[in-house]
């Protein structure tokens, strides 16, 4: 049996915004950060989470997520910050399915207005996600300076791509339950999708232009 220790050699692909830069950037599975331009991507809204962020340089963020959206775990000290972390995905910006989070306050505003919107609508839109785009960004001036706020369009919604789980985007063992950190009582079911076996499942929303243009 190995020793559980040292690094995996692996890294969980992700995207991040800088707002005190105004840039994004996305990290593949080869560890390599690199710079892209304002992206348009689905972001499984379905599925966010929520709750207490700590990031270093270097280091992976710690976390304690809330047991649900509407039950706020209590703050583990005075570093951390309210936060969230979601799937989103884009072949064409981040290659894919990539972990997307932060707890900016500035993004963070940003995401909870544009799912505010996703509530509004997700009644007409039965089992289809939201493709946004970061259509640019405002400065806000703050504390720390300014920084700034992204702005987020809603332009269509598809059907959840395959390549896009329908799961949580946190370990259980991140969600807080009492005095630590353990697996909520219910976990969401993924969603059955049935393919019709005469021929591939449809690329999402492909009859729209639009989407071929960006996935």
């Amino acid at each position: 049996m190995p020793l559980q220790i040292g690094g995996s050699g692996t890294v969980k692909p992700f995207s991040k915004y800088n707002a005190k830069s105004d840039k994004w950037f996305v990290r593949g599975a080869g560890g390599e950060e690199v710079e892209i331009q304002r992206p348009t991507f689905v972001i499984d809204l379905d599925n966010i989470a929520t709750g207490w962020f700590r990031f270093r340089e270097g280091q992976a963020p710690e976390r304690v997520i809330d047991p649900s959206l509407n039950q706020p775990a209590p703050s583990p000290g005075e570093e951390f910050k309210r936060g969230f972390a979601v799937m989103v995905f884009s072949p064409k910006f981040f290659g894919g399915a990539v972990e997307f989070g932060s707890a900016s306050i500035h993004l963070s505003n940003a995401i909870k207005d544009i799912y505010a919107q996703y509530e509004a609508e997700k009644a007409d839109h039965r089992d289809e996600l939201p493709v946004i785009a970061c259509t640019g960004s405002e400065p806000m001036k703050d504390r720390y300076g300014t920084n700034y706020l992204p702005t987020f369009k809603i332009l269509q919604w598809v059907q959840r791509p395959a390549d896009l789980p329908n799961r949580s985007p946190v370990d259980a063992a991140d969600v807080w339950n009492g005095a630590t950190r353990s697996a909520p009582a219910a976990a969401k079911a993924p969603a059955q999708h049935v393919t019709p076996p005469a021929a591939p499942a449809p690329k999402p929303a492909a009859a729209n232009p639009l989407s071929e243009a960006l996935f």
